[in-house]
């Protein structure tokens, strides 16, 4: 899962943002978001942790580090809590939570570091960005979870209603 999180987060940089500076759709996050529900939320962490790190040395962008492991360990906090019951929240919703606040916290971080409030401006933006992005990755990890043979990940911490 490391290894598909930093090529997808590595082949992602080397496309424009959408629409609004550092604003991207995130795809290495399905495999974070899948680490969490088919391996457990640890690994998830560490993927997370890992992706961000690695993937900042390999694009060459050290000071991405700065905005996207904050922003990535809060919304994965979000989604570890909205994941502890999955029948209240779909996998959608868990991802399209995530995005959000993912891009509000760079946002927010962002503003901090350089002093430039203004930028809190994009937040609208970054929103409807965040729900797109989300709803993306969160319907794949959807059809992946389901049409995943269980088989493939035994050994792993499976749920009990994908058994």
């Amino acid at each position: 899962m490391c290894a598909f999180a930093l090529i997808s987060f590595t082949i992602e940089s080397l496309f424009p943002p959408l629409f609004i500076p550092g604003a991207r759709l995130g795809i290495s996050n399905l495999f974070i978001l899948l680490t969490a529900i088919l391996i457990g939320k640890g690994y998830a962490v560490a993927v997370l942790i890992i992706k961000v790190v690695l993937g900042s040395i390999f694009t060459g962008n050290i000071s991405a580090a700065l905005y996207a492991l904050p922003a990535g360990l809060i919304a994965l906090a979000i989604e570890i809590v909205l994941l502890i019951n999955p029948k209240n929240f779909g996998l959608v919703c868990v991802s399209v939570c995530g995005a959000i606040t993912s891009l509000t916290v760079q946002n927010i971080v962002f503003c901090l570091v350089t002093g430039v409030i203004e930028y809190l401006a994009y937040l609208p933006y970054l929103t409807l960005i965040g729900i797109f992005s989300g709803a993306v990755v969160g319907i794949t990890a959807y059809l992946i979870y389901k049409y995943l043979p269980a088989n493939l990940m035994r050994g792993f911490n499976i749920s009990e209603e994908k058994k």
